[in-house]
């Protein structure tokens, strides 16, 4: 049922119809201060890309798509149909996880479903068939649980040993079954004491067979125990991953080709949208009036990239892309700028929620808020717009929410307050901003998967939101811990830990990565049971995660980008994958071969 409901229950129940956009902009005198707040600084590092640099570089690959578009058209139907086609049971589950670590699972989502949902029905007596081939079992576990399909942790007890312990002898020949256990156990569900075991014992042994293991696979170990693959960023992975399967032994020519014509051809469509959003943010100009907080539009960008990077759904990442940015600065004006009581006067203006809510704030937060309201009011309308009801009230929920989160930082920071590891981290999933971005995610996604029952499930931010957000929270923290100790910010939860519980850092390091693994369960666990959200919405939040893990693995690559984190953004957006040269049909042909083979 396709949503047709009242703004919110402060509306009364009447169908609220939104007015056309105001643009609201106030400029009414105000009584300057005799002394102006002290304002703090983080001192971040000013933006690091040349706008107009970015604009400048035209993709020529719509020409390349006109030239290709009737060979790319006939590998994804050859693609498509080898899916259908696979018999080989082992053979299909490889190359389901191939295409989907290829970045092609955007195109192949039902047949993939289809597949899965049927190997799923009969996963029993899957299992016993195959029950000594370790890889196949794990990979099988983990495809379905990827997808929220039904499998318990039982597949993988015949690889353990009378006494219930995994067997010694899966250390003497099976270096890639250990890697495919890893990677399996990271989608456990609370109380799964299979999956921990399985992640200690893997986890140990493929430390110590790394020096003698085969250099291909030994970059894949490495790079899984630095990250398991459960917890990377997608679109990031697609990109290493094509380059690795150059190299596989059962590398399909086919399929790699499709997978670089792919990539070019929604780095194309992403390049145009991040011009689009330069064109946006420059027109606001919210990043050169507020020259206190951080400019990190590219990089907000990139962070809805990693959330929803299906070329289908634009809209969405551009509005996240927006919404990213807002609270990008309002966390600096919270965290830094702003004084105890202009906070208070603009968390009061948010809750209230109106076109003239900016009157009677400082002139510097009159321009925060009226960029903040007249960019939720512009997207509330084309909404409106589109399917016929108000979300104005819901985004004014979600920003109310984080700013009272921010607010009470701020309370504490300014008395000096030290709150215990619960109370910070009940307040810290809220004031990290997922609840904002995902409930963005739900208004932007398609018509069909929004309904009464699941806004209102939305709006009492369930486990999918929370544990999303709890671990956006927890590696933000062990990433920016030292900067905000040093400026004398709130502590977080690795300083609240340290305090309460009187240990070292690397102790109170070591137990939030264990909350982070918590907070993957529960999040593993939201996927298996989305109703009444969607699936697509619980791979969202995930995806959410995933980004976050991406942002903070070596520092605060928001609050300071580095090489690195520019390198990844250009692989993305601005250097094309190469092609091979343009095939003729005779090559075509022997692709075709190779695939009916």
């Amino acid at each position: 049922m396709m949503i047709r409901i009242p703004s919110a229950a402060v509306n009364n129940g009447s169908l609220v119809t939104r007015r056309a956009a105001t643009n609201c902009s106030f400029t009414t005198a105000t009584t300057p201060s005799p002394e102006p707040p002290l304002r703090r600084s983080a001192n971040y590092q000013p933006n690091q890309w040349d706008y107009n640099s970015i604009k400048s570089l035209d993709s020529d690959y719509d020409q390349v798509k006109a030239r290709t578009t009737i060979l790319f058209a006939e590998l994804k139907e050859e693609v498509r149909s080898l899916i259908k086609q696979e018999n080989k049971f082992v053979a299909r589950l490889e190359l389901i996880d191939d295409i989907e670590h290829l970045g092609l699972e955007h195109h192949f989502g039902e047949e993939i479903m289809d597949a899965l949902t049927s190997i799923s029905a009969k996963s029993d007596h899957i299992s016993v068939v195959m029950k000594e081939d370790l890889h196949a079992t794990a990979l099988l576990f983990r495809l379905l649980r990827q997808h929220g399909l039904h499998v318990s942790q039982d597949v993988f007890s015949h690889f353990k040993d009378e006494k219930g312990s995994f067997r010694v002898s899966l250390l003497e020949k099976d270096v890639q079954g250990l890697l495919s256990l890893y990677e399996a156990s990271f989608l456990g569900f609370h109380g799964e004491e299979t999956l921990e075991e399985a992640r200690d014992f893997t986890t140990k042994h493929l430390v110590n067979l790394i020096p003698r293991t085969h250099p291909q696979i030994k970059e894949k170990v490495q790079r899984s125990l630095e990250l398991p693959l459960h917890w990377r960023m997608t679109r990031l992975e697609a990109r290493w991953y094509i380059d690795q399967y150059k190299t596989s032994e059962n590398m399909n020519p086919a399929l790699l080709q499709f997978a670089k014509l792919d990539f070019n051809l929604v780095q194309s469509t992403h390049h145009k949208e991040l011009k689009k959003m330069i064109e946006w943010w420059k027109k606001l100009g919210l990043g050169e009036r507020s020259s206190f907080a951080r400019d990190r539009l590219v990089e907000c960008f990139f962070c809805a990239v990693g959330t929803v990077f299906g070329p289908q759904h634009g809209f969405c990442r551009e509005e996240i892309t927006k919404v990213m940015a807002l609270i990008t600065t309002m966390d600096d004006v919270y965290d830094v700028y702003g004084s105890l009581d202009e906070l208070q006067l603009f968390t009061k203006a948010v809750e209230r929620w109106q076109c003239d809510g900016s009157e009677e704030l400082p002139e510097y937060m009159k321009i925060c808020y009226n960029s903040l309201y007249n960019t939720a009011e512009e997207l509330a309308n084309k909404i409106q717009k589109l399917e016929g009801w108000d979300c104005m009230p819901y985004i004014g929920k979600v920003w109310a929410d984080l700013f009272k989160a921010f607010l009470r930082e701020a309370e504490w920071h300014y008395s000096g307050y030290k709150p215990r590891l619960e109370e910070y981290l009940n307040n810290g999933w809220i004031s990290v901003s997922g609840h904002v971005i995902l409930v963005h995610v739900f208004l932007l996604s398609d018509r069909r998967g929004k309904t009464k029952e699941g806004l209102q499930h939305l709006m009492n931010y369930p486990n999918l939101i929370k544990s999303s957000s709890m671990i956006f929270r927890l590696c933000n923290d062990i990433a920016t811990s030292a900067a905000e100790l040093a400026r004398g910010d709130t502590p977080t939860s690795m300083h609240c830990y340290m305090s309460e519980y009187n240990t070292t850092e690397d102790q109170a390091r070591r137990e939030i990565w264990n909350l982070i693994s918590k907070s993957w369960k529960e999040l593993n666990e939201g996927l298996s049971d989305c109703s009444p959200l969607s699936l697509f919405f619980g791979k969202t939040a995930m995806n959410l995660a995933r980004v976050m893990h991406c942002v903070y693995q070596h520092g605060d690559s928001h609050g300071a980008p580095d090489q690195d984190k520019e390198n990844q953004i250009k692989s993305l957006f601005c250097e094309p994958m190469k092609l091979e040269e343009h095939m003729s049909l005779y090559e075509h042909k022997t692709l075709n071969n190779h695939l009916i083979r």
